[in-house]
């Protein structure tokens, strides 16, 4: 129930979505993921699923290869910072990142060398009206908020005069 005060985690916004979501779970478990916490959609009426972890997820799985717009983590094995690097630009996708990390000067190197529109860096995506917010790649093109968005929705008119 959304409007309970218990509730953390809503429905999604239409039950097509949460079935797409459903299948690209179902489709990365048949492929080799682990489950480690939810994955079957809930009973009754309504647009829920579950929080849902898949643990051994690998860059051909749907859920690598996909976007997942619903309350799914993958948990993707990385050997060092460089390879995280290489699976994290190995994408179609870049609207943001999220870099982990005590080294703040290799988070930061990290977050330079990142194929997306955004990179938080210790923290989650956030949005802020100071701040443009938009993706890369099949994420999107254009920005929103702060300034850089305020132009994406003006119309620009060029005005010649030739004095000669």
């Amino acid at each position: 129930d959304p409007l309970a005060d218990a509730t953390y985690i809503g429905p999604m916004a239409r039950v097509d979505l949460r079935d797409e979501l459903h299948e690209q779970v179902r489709e990365t478990l048949e492929q080799g993921a682990t489950l480690l916490l939810g994955g079957a959609k809930a009973e009754g009426p309504g647009n829920y699923y579950p929080p849902t972890i898949l643990a051994d997820v690998t860059d051909q799985m749907t859920a690598f290869r996909q976007e997942l717009f619903g309350p799914v983590a993958s948990i993707i094995t990385a050997r060092d910072a460089a390879h995280a690097l290489a699976l994290a630009n190995d994408s179609e996708f870049g609207l943001t990142a999220t870099v982990f990390s005590r080294n703040l000067e290799l988070a930061r190197q990290l977050a330079d060398e990142l194929q997306t529109g955004g990179v938080f860096i210790n923290g989650y995506s956030a949005s802020d009206p100071r701040v443009s917010f938009g993706g890369v790649k099949k994420s999107g093109f254009g920005r929103e908020l702060s300034h850089f968005g305020v132009r994406e929705f003006c119309n620009v008119q060029t005005v010649w005069l030739d004095r000669r």
